[in-house]
């Protein structure tokens, strides 16, 4: 009696302390994730935007984009956005290409980790179209005005009102749920201490077991989960329609494999200890630990692998092409009275090989890139390719360059690049690049970049990094940001009335560029950056006196 007495009394108490903990459990969203199924017959990019609390408009600084290729297939495109502030509404820009065929949109659905909702039918009713959007029988034609291209919707008052709910925090389990399970686990107490048989060792771990295989099922069964973002790319088995066929089986247990309760939260632990007890990477598909905490970008489905393995060199028939079509754009802008400079920025793996782990220096074919191919051969051809890499190389010893969490540079590294920029074009711009005591700098730490996000943590433990900031010091001889309205979207103007130069610069850059803003905007009257290829069209709208082409190494191909 006396066991009973005491198992009744230990199993209350673990009643009681269990449904307190599960009651104090609460959901704290810290992403949002924007779904599209949609139909996109053409190579396209698509947007999407959000609008932080206090943001006065918006920016490409608050934004997500995803490459998509053209399919007649159905397909999902997942965007998330990070919670550092609490959004107040999204813009959704649906794609670049001015060739795009009409869109379908399946569904949107909004999503954290606190639930989600989703949104189809007329999305007349939540979301508002611009100018360059018609919505009609269930399908999104996008289309040019004045010259311009830039389709997107705005979430409206109820999807806003939606955004608003899913980022609050909510109790992680309901009270009959926390009840219910600590009913169970007290009961599994009390039942284990009233047994007598349990004396040894082998019969705990039985016990153990036995819970350990129930606990996924209980919270499965009740829809439990802490965490409730997919973490792999790719689409999850679907509950198959029940039926009495061979395959119904198959396609439940892959249902089951994909979707068992608390299966994210394990993968997530295991992405956590891979990452920060053995710094290793969970996609190393995707990004690689190199040595002295830097990470790289280790893209399959992306031009990096391609491009620091040395596997995409030209042939000799390919380069004359490629000069060709530089050339042409040179003779034709020469005989408007233009200046055309066309270079690259190099890739961080060309500036920290030694950093690279072994697997990827172990896929590197040969000494000879595709930059130094192309470089070379405008060389021969008498028409300058700037490519700053020995002069970044030379400044390793200085501090860091790139930032170690990040695919970009920092403003060390991009103040190295300006520099040999003006030297190396000194001949057809004469700029006089400022000194470093111009600017205060200050360093900042810096816990993560755009690789940890692809590897899905906010920070890896005992990795830190220090990040530069430039600021001008003579505000009377510095540039201003104005408005970008009626031009491309994502564009970047400067003007600066006390420049050395009264001239208009236009640039077609990548986000590699964004750095150099700071440096070259001390320098033109007004300068035009554009993301996105060489325009001609836009060339004549905006008549610049001098016209750059550059993008970083990896997309040197597509300038």
């Amino acid at each position: 009696m006396y066991r009973y007495i005491t198992a009744l009394i230990i199993s209350l108490l673990s009643f009681y302390v269990i449904r307190g903990f599960l009651n104090k459990k609460v959901i704290e969203p810290d992403s949002l994730t924007v779904q599209l199924t949609t139909t996109v017959f053409e190579n396209d990019v698509f947007y999407v935007y959000y609008f932080n609390q206090g943001q006065k408009r918006w920016s490409d600084d608050y934004s997500v984009f995803k490459r998509i290729k053209g399919s007649k297939k159905e397909q999902e495109i997942t965007f998330v956005l990070p919670l550092n502030k609490p959004i107040q509404r999204i813009r959704i820009d649906i794609g670049a290409n001015k060739e795009q065929e009409p869109i379908s949109i399946k569904s949107i659905i909004l999503k954290s980790k606190g639930g989600q909702k989703i949104f189809y039918g007329n999305y007349k009713d939540f979301f508002k179209l611009n100018a360059y959007t018609i919505y009609k029988d269930g399908l999104f034609i996008p289309k040019i005005v004045s010259g311009r291209y830039d389709p997107f919707l705005v979430s409206n008052e109820q999807v806003n009102a939606t955004l608003e709910q899913l980022q609050k925090t909510t109790p992680m389990f309901n009270t009959t749920v926390s009840t219910l399970l600590a009913f169970i686990f007290s009961l599994a107490i009390f039942t284990c201490l009233a047994l007598s048989k349990i004396k040894s060792a082998p019969d705990y771990l039985i016990v153990t077991f036995i819970l350990m295989i129930t606990i996924p099922v209980l919270t499965g069964t009740f829809g439990i989960e802490f965490s409730k973002t997919n973490l792999e790319k790719r689409q999850l088995a679907k509950m198959p329609k029940i039926s009495f066929t061979e395959e119904f089986p198959k396609e439940f247990e892959a249902y089951y494999n994909d979707n068992f309760g608390l299966r994210n939260s394990i993968i997530q632990l295991s992405s956590k200890i891979k990452i920060n007890v053995f710094k290793s990477s969970p996609k190393p598909e995707l990004v690689q630990f190199g040595k002295e905490e830097y990470l790289f970008y280790n893209s399959l489905n992306d031009e990096i692998f391609n491009s620091y393995t040395n596997k995409n060199l030209l042939t000799e028939l390919d380069l004359k092409t490629y000069y060709a079509t530089f050339n042409k754009r040179r003779e034709k802008l020469k005989e408007k009275g233009i200046t055309y400079i066309v270079g690259f920025w190099p890739n961080k793996h060309s500036i920290y090989p030694e950093m690279l782990p072994l697997s990827m220096k172990s896929q590197i074919q040969g000494n000879i890139s595709l930059a130094d191919q192309i470089t070379d051969y405008f060389k021969k051809n008498n028409m300058h390719f700037f490519d700053v890499r020995n002069s970044m190389i030379r400044a390793k010893p200085q501090g860091l360059l790139y930032r170690k969490f990040d695919t970009h540079w920092n403003s060390d590294g991009a103040f190295i690049a300006y520099n040999s920029f003006c030297k190396q074009t000194s001949n057809v711009l004469r700029l006089n690049p400022f000194d470093k005591d111009n600017f205060h700098i200050v360093y900042n730490k810096e816990y993560n970049g755009d690789l940890t996000e692809q590897i899905g943590v906010e920070r890896i433990a005992g990795y830190s990094d220090l990040v530069p900031q430039y600021t001008f010091k003579d505000k009377d001889l510095s540039y201003k940001e104005i408005s970008s309205k009626g031009y491309p979207k994502r564009s970047v103007i400067t003007r600066n009335p006390s420049a050395p130069k009264s001239q208009r610069l236009l640039v077609f850059r990548d986000s590699f560029t964004s750095q150099l803003i700071q440096f070259l905007s001390l320098h033109f009257n007004e300068v035009i950056y554009l993301n996105g290829k060489y325009d001609q069209q836009l060339i004549e709208k905006f008549e610049p006196d001098v016209v750059l082409s550059c993008r970083v190494e990896r997309y040197m191909l597509s300038m």
